[in-house]
This record gives C-alpha cells, structure tokens and sequence, in this order.
C-alpha cells in the first residue's frame, strides 16, 4: 500500500503541470503583441521644470509704425527772371548837361510856337545837336554873332544847350510878334529886380554881370530866345 502512492503521485503530475504550461505559453504569447508595461495614467509634463528648459513667453512683436511725412505743397513755380543787369545804352540824355533842367514853359503861347519851344527844349535837353541844327537852319534862327547852326551845337557846346533849356523853361512874356524869354529882356521887367533876381538864380548870369548890364548895358545882354505865334525859332542869342 505503501509503495503504489508515489506512483500514482507521479502519474498524476503531468496533467497537473499541463495546464499550467499552457497558461504560461498564453501570457508569453501575449507579451510580444503588448508592452510589458502599461502607460502611466498620470501624463508626463511635456515642459521641464527646470527654469533654464522653460521657454520664454516671446511677446508679440509691435509693429513699427513708420509715419510717412506730410508733403509740403510745392508753390507754383515762379517765373525766374535773368539776374544780370542789363549794361544800358549810352545815351545822350544821361550825359548831357542840361539833362536835369525843366521842360519848356509854354505858357501864354501860342499852338504853333508852343509845339516848336517843346521841340527845342527836348533837343537841348538831350544835347542832340542834329535835330538843333536842322530846326535853326530850317526856321533861319538868328544865333549869337551869326553864327551858323552846327558851330554853335557842338559836343563841347555845353553852355550853348544849358542855356537854351533853361531859358525855355522860364515864364515867356510877349513880345511885338511872338514870345520872348527870360522876361527881364523886355522893356516892361527891365528894371524889376525880381526878375533879374531869376536869372542870376537860374545860372544864366553872375550877380556881378547883372549890376554891369544895369548900369553899363542899359538892360539885360544875356541869353535869351524868342518864338514867334507861326512857330518861328526867331533867335537864341547873346550879347549887345
């Protein structure tokens, strides 16, 4: 009796251990289709805690805003004029002596003469001996000493052209068949002292040659001209 019981132990063990063999093999079996370990629930933080690992927060870059300069208004373009000075034309006004006396008073003449005396006085006052020459010529103008036209209206004739414009410029009187200047000439002012007074005043005449010419010439031997009413240069002239 003894002896038959480890024989029916030994017997019996493989049909024990078979089906614990089979369980093993079924769980090996299923360790090669699944990870050994199954994820931790709790989720891994995907940001290190360290703060050298921490990324910074790059905030958002602000625009630049480039302020685009207003326009100024261009002003309307300007006409530009030329800068150099033109050199003037010579001329015989800006170097004539008389240049600077009045024009012809023509006061109390008549149309005719009072056209010619305008004439004359312009010609003198631009020391433009031509035209002179050719009105005395044409009107036979009694000249100091009968002298001819072109001997009295000269370029150095100065005195000749300052003389006449000034003379024209004084107040006429009347004379028998025209107009006569300075008045002083005339009998009526020979001997009035404001009018002698004028011509010394206008440079005609010295203060020294008036009181000669009063009291050695009887009157005034200046210069002097005269017009008559048709327009006539009847003379300009000096002297006795």
């Amino acid at each position: 009796m003894t002896s038959r019981g480890p024989v029916l132990s030994t017997r019996r063990l493989p049909r024990v251990l078979a089906p614990l063999l089979l369980a093993t093999l079924a769980l090996a079996a299923c360790s090669d289709d699944e990870p050994t370990a199954a994820p931790s629930t709790t989720p891994s933080p995907s940001v290190s805690d360290s703060p050298s690992e921490t990324p910074s927060e790059t905030p958002s870059e602000t625009p630049t805003v480039t302020e685009t300069p207003t326009p100024t208004p261009t002003p309307s373009a300007t006409p530009t004029f030329a800068t150099s000075t033109p050199t003037p034309t010579p001329s015989r006004t800006s170097t004539c002596a008389a240049a600077r006396v009045g024009p012809a008073n023509v006061a109390g003449m008549s149309a005719a003469a009072a056209t010619k005396a305008k004439k004359i006085s312009s010609a003198a006052r631009e020391c433009d001996a031509q035209t002179l020459i050719t009105l005395a010529r044409a009107d036979g103008t009694g000249l100091a000493g009968d002298q001819p036209a072109a001997s009295v209206f000269t370029s150095k004739a100065g005195s000749s052209y300052v003389a006449l414009a000034i003379l024209l410029s004084m107040p006429p009187t009347t004379s028998f068949d025209g107009t006569i200047q300075p008045r002083v000439f005339s009998e009526q002012y020979a001997q009035v002292d404001a009018e002698w007074d004028k011509v010394v005043k206008a440079g005609l005449i010295t203060k020294a040659q008036a009181t000669t010419m009063r009291q050695t010439d009887g009157g005034y031997t200046g210069y002097r001209v005269g017009l008559a009413e048709d327009g006539t240069w009847t003379f300009f002239t000096t002297g006795r």
